[in-house]
């Protein structure tokens, strides 16, 4: 299994915009978490943009707009139970919201773990190979490829047929290590994954088809990784 940096949990909703009595609302599930701020000149003012920041430094939730993202840093090996385990954090604290304003539906929602393909600048042949022959997910055929690749596979969702885009981005990622009091230039390989729902007008989730696909969606992303990466 390869190591896993980035869990990011998402629910496209009405814009929220900071309050005291709105963190206040959200209780134990943020105690203790820091508000700040981010400056962007060309937001509108309905979009205020703003996050909250757990003392560790390890959960960020930010409200961007329209984009609400719950972010958690992780350093080690990739686990299902932690994909579950997020899956599980990502109902709480979005159902919270949900509660404590008007319960309007979402219009998407997300999971999407970055994972570390290969360390130390080494070439992973194997995956390029598997890479560039991959043409069909779950009998369903490649939709979009540059640097990335795009299935979409029709999931039921409260009843109703919803197409989820099963994204997967790889990349290089260039690490500043210092060792020794030298800096060191450290190549990482690395892989997107994004499990969402399409930018559809006629998709809407309550808090119970939120929940649903969270539920779903660390399934949805094991059969995806095990694609690229169960032949390794």
């Amino acid at each position: 299994m390869y190591n896993i940096t980035t869990l990011r949990g998402t629910m496209f909703y009405t814009p929220i915009r900071y309050t005291k009595e709105f963190v206040v609302n959200l209780g134990g599930i943020v105690e203790g978490y820091i508000p700040a701020f981010v400056r962007d000149p060309n937001a509108l003012p309905m979009y205020q943009l703003w996050q909250l920041e757990s003392p560790e430094q390890k959960e960020l939730l930010a409200f961007n707009g329209d984009k609400i993202d719950l972010l958690k840093q992780v350093e080690g090996e990739l686990d299902d139970a932690a994909i579950v385990a997020f899956t599980e954090r990502c109902k709480e604290v979005f159902g919270k919201i949900m509660d404590v304003t008007d319960n309007n539906p979402c219009t998407r929602v997300a999971l999407a773990p970055t994972v570390v393909v290969a360390n130390n600048g080494a070439r992973p042949d194997a995956l390029y190979a598997r890479l560039f022959s991959a043409r069909e997910f779950k009998n369903t055929p490649l939709d979009a490829s540059n640097l990335s690749q795009v299935y979409r596979v029709v999931k039921s969702i409260g009843g109703k047929d919803v197409k989820l885009n099963h994204f997967a981005n790889f990349h290089v990622d260039s690490q500043i290590i210092n060792v020794g009091a030298i800096n060191n230039v450290r190549e990482r390989y690395l892989c997107d994954f994004d499990i969402n729902t399409m930018a559809d007008p006629n998709y809407k989730f309550d808090k119970a088809g939120m929940n649903e696909f969270f539920s779903m969606s660390a399934s949805c992303f094991a059969d995806f990784y095990k694609y690229y990466f169960s032949e390794e």
